[in-house]
């Protein structure tokens, strides 16, 4: 060959080499973004080799002749023992392990220092070092993963080492500096592992080949013992052509060859130890032995023990999903271990609704792979936090569970001890997850009504304590009513007594007069107030009497406004009585007497001066029930500053005082607004309760303004249910909100 047709072959086969080199490159600053640390130390790596290549072709050029053949050897095998340090700390980054300052600084380090005292032997040995270190790492990591297709992944490092091993070797021991193809394969295939996100499964490549080998050799050998033998047996026959034997046998070859591919399959699947199953047999049964399960933990034990029996899985979780609403008001899932999966209870996260993963789940609603999330260039955007989770997890595939739209749920695979999940694999998995939605959501709802059971348990038996503790209260503050209403009568009285004494004498000057006039006063409204205060502890204690007879309900209304007519007076109110004659009732005439004083009583307070007071009556008719007999009914309608809706029943409660009054005070009992013990409409529905009636009150609203008014409605019955000459009324004491 000529030596024109060499340098042309030289040119290209140089610049087909320049050009790899420049496409890596390229290939590689297109990839940096998501793949930082790997990538810079690919694009380190070829940028290297690209250099001493280029080197290389400026001294064949002609470009440094004055450069000696030693200092081209020394530059050759300190770029070799550089390229050893970049390779190492391109696996590591690959792996994860790109923060191993230590062994850059140190590996530079002793490059300078080789460089510097040059010595074939010192760097012979350092490279081997960095060699030896970069396959020790590489086996550690193969030992300690056991997802298969991040196996598979470095498993293509071992070429990429053996590859730029054998170069440098080369290299070192014929002291050329020619060549460096070995050094560009390496390069070709690192940049392969680290950019390409899906790469040939290096396992099934060899299955599949070996399958293939296998098949076509039994073909072959079939056929050549066939045609040996009918050679053999037909031979000496006359008129025999070997061609009609070998397309007989070709015709038998392609009708066993399927049956034969088969079968040979299945025996380097075995040798493999890959598994096959039935899927649809395999779903149907998954289907029927979850479709009753209401617990959440016995349906993640029954789910994965099946799942895991199929793909011969020996570990799997099944994660719940719950939406939140995160710190900065953004949507967040929350994902929590059953404990019944075998998962730890802190084992959870937070996954933000913007998160790749989130998004790839809802979108594609198929199974992930873990490979997905460490490799593929759409999760790289994902957060730190997240991906970490996923990878401490060491799973190798999650299938989202939906129901109704919503993502409810996720079952977690391990890897498979022998092999990758295949397409089959998945499929199957993603028809599981759609199976499994239905019965997870139910198995959640069954879980949050036992839960909510359990919290209305809770909160009955805290109501019960606290009403328990309330009826103690009560009972207590019962207790001192009628302890402070009976200690504090008894001197009351005697002061009331000596006060009436210096009343009756009749020369007692004037201004003492007056003075013993203001003090009893006085005592007449403590001892009214006392007599209150016993009447509503005699109610709590059930303890009061109602001593029933014919009562005139007329002449009582009467009576209890002419007392009352004074204080309207002074107040310039119009105290109006319009009342027709009513029929007796059965009641008790003194009660009655306290129950419409306080209902006026309330009238004069609430109204205005000027004011009026109007009470009016009508008999009822019966009705049936509360009334089989007929009633009567009396209003009190004044035109005073009315009641809130809201406030016109819890009115009638013990102590209740209007917001109104609460910061005031009055000694006056018809002072306009005055303030009270809240006792008086409390002891007026008592009474009514107890002789079978019915109290309540009508206004329009509160306004001191316009002052709308209010209208105390009492209606009585004629005879009460059940009557008897004694009638209890302690059931009337209630406090009603």
């Amino acid at each position: 060959m000529g030596s024109n047709s060499l340098l042309i072959i030289y040119l290209i086969l140089n610049g087909l080499k320049s050009l790899i080199y420049i496409v890596i490159i390229g290939l590689a600053a297109l990839h940096l973004k998501n793949r930082f640390a790997p990538t810079i130390w690919l694009i380190a790596y070829t940028c290297t080799a690209f250099g001493i290549h280029i080197f290389h072709l400026a001294v064949d050029w002609g470009f440094f002749p004055g450069l000696g053949a030693n200092v081209l050897l020394m530059l050759e095998d300190c770029t070799a023992l550089l390229l050893a340090l970049i390779l190492l700390q391109s696996l590591r980054a690959f792996l994860g392990r790109d923060r191993w300052l230590a062994v850059l600084l140190g590996g530079a380090a002793l490059a300078i220092i080789l460089i510097v005292f040059y010595n074939i032997t010192l760097l012979f040995l350092a490279w081997v070092a960095l060699i030896i270190l970069t396959i020790i790492q590489l086996l550690q990591a193969l030992s300690s993963t056991r997802q298969h297709l991040h196996r598979n992944r470095m498993l293509y490092w071992l070429p990429v080492v053996l590859l730029a091993f054998g170069n440098d070797i080369v290299l070192f021991y014929r002291q050329s500096m020619d060549g460096g193809y070995l050094r560009l394969g390496a390069a070709i295939l690192m940049a392969y592992v680290i950019l390409r996100h899906r790469i040939p499964d290096t396992r099934d490549f060899a299955r599949q080949l070996f399958t293939y080998f296998s098949a076509t050799f039994i073909s072959m050998a079939f056929y050549i013992a066939g045609f040996l033998f009918f050679d053999l047996l037909l031979g000496a026959v006359p008129g025999y052509n070997p061609l009609f034997v070998g397309a007989g046998l070709a015709v038998m070859i392609s009708i066993l060859f399927n049956p034969m591919f088969g079968a040979v399959r299945n025996l380097v699947n075995r040798l493999f130890k890959i598994q096959s199953y039935n899927s649809s047999l395999t779903l149907r049964d998954y289907s029927i032995s979850i479709s009753n399960i209401l617990d959440l933990e016995k349906l993640a034990g029954t789910a994965l023990g099946i799942i895991m029996q199929t793909l011969d899985v020996v570990k799997g979780f099944l994660f719940l999903v719950d939406p939140e609403i995160g710190k900065d008001d953004t949507k967040v899932y929350r994902l929590s271990g059953v404990r019944g999966a075998g998962l730890a209870s802190n084992a959870g996260t937070l996954l933000s609704e913007s998160s790749p993963i989130v998004q790839h789940i809802y979108h594609e609603r198929a199974p992930l792979l873990q490979y997905d999330i460490d490799f593929a260039i759409e999760f790289m955007s994902a957060p730190l936090a997240e991906r970490k989770w996923f990878s401490n997890l060491v799973l190798e595939v999650y299938i989202p569970i939906f129901a109704q739209g919503e993502w409810i749920g996720l079952l977690a695979l391990g890897p498979k001890p022998n092999s990758r999940y295949t397409d089959e694999d998945l499929n199957m998995l993603a028809t599981i997850g759609s199976q499994t939605g239905v019965a997870l959501e139910n198995a959640r709802l069954v879980e949050n009504l036992k839960r909510l059971n359990a919290q209305v348990r809770e909160a009955y038996t805290f109501l019960d304590k606290a009403n328990h503790d309330l009826a103690k209260l009560e009972l207590t503050k019962s207790n001192f009513i009628s302890i402070a209403s009976h200690e504090l009568r008894t001197p009351l009285t005697t002061a009331r007594g000596y006060v009436e004494m210096l009343l009756d004498d009749t020369s007692l000057p004037e201004p003492v007069r007056e003075l013993a006039l203001g003090i009893h006063k006085s005592t007449l409204r403590q001892h009214e107030i006392m007599d209150t205060m016993f009447d509503l502890a005699q109610l709590d204690t059930r303890s009061i009497e109602l001593q029933t007879e014919d009562v005139f309900i007329t002449e009582v209304v009467r009576t209890v406004a002419q007392k009352l007519s004074k204080s309207a007076s002074e107040r310039s109110q119009d105290f109006l009585l319009d009342l027709p004659q009513l029929p007796m009732i059965k009641a008790d005439s003194q009660a009655l007497h306290k129950l419409f004083h306080h209902i006026m009583l309330n009238a004069i307070k609430f109204t205005p001066d000027q004011g009026k007071i109007t009470i009016t009556g009508r008999q009822v008719a019966s009705n049936g029930r509360s009334l089989p007999e007929g009633g009567v009914e009396i209003v009190v309608s004044d035109t005073g500053v009315g009641i809130d809706k809201d406030s016109q029943e819890v009115i009638f409660t013990k102590f209740y005082q209007p917001e109104m009054l609460l910061n005031r005070h009055s000694t006056g009992k018809t002072k306009f607004k005055g303030s009270g013990l809240g006792l008086g409409l409390a002891l007026s529905r008592a009474i009514v309760d107890a002789h079978g009636g019915r109290i309540w009150v009508e206004s329009p609203g509160n306004n001191e303004q316009t002052c709308p008014g209010s209208e105390f409605h009492v209606v009585l019955p004629l005879r009460m249910q059940g009557e008897s000459n004694t009638v209890r009324i302690g059931s009337a004491v209630k406090l009603k909100l």
